[in-house]
């Protein structure tokens, strides 16, 4: 997911920084299980539905509060929008 230089509200008020927060999203990906990651190409697929959409702000999506780079992630999971994206 691209940095968008965008302030994170809740990254400042836990004192977390952009390279903080890059370094737990990368672990959590890392070591997620392989049975429920989605494939790399589904979940570029799915950030590219993500960064297009008009709810997304700072990571997150304003319709269910997730950051959208853990949501994608899931291979079960779905976009929180109606009808879908992905």
């Amino acid at each position: 997911m691209a940095i968008t230089g965008e302030v994170c509200i809740p990254c400042l008020q836990t004192g977390l920084s952009d390279r903080d927060y890059e370094q737990i999203l990368k672990d959590y990906l890392e070591y997620m299980d392989e049975d429920i990651k989605t494939p790399d190409h589904i979940y570029q697929e799915r950030l590219s539905a993500c960064s297009q959409c008009g709810f997304l702000r700072n990571g997150m999506c304003r319709l269910c509060g997730c950051f959208v780079a853990l949501r994608a992630a899931k291979i079960h999971n779905h976009c929180a929008d109606t009808p879908v994206k992905w």
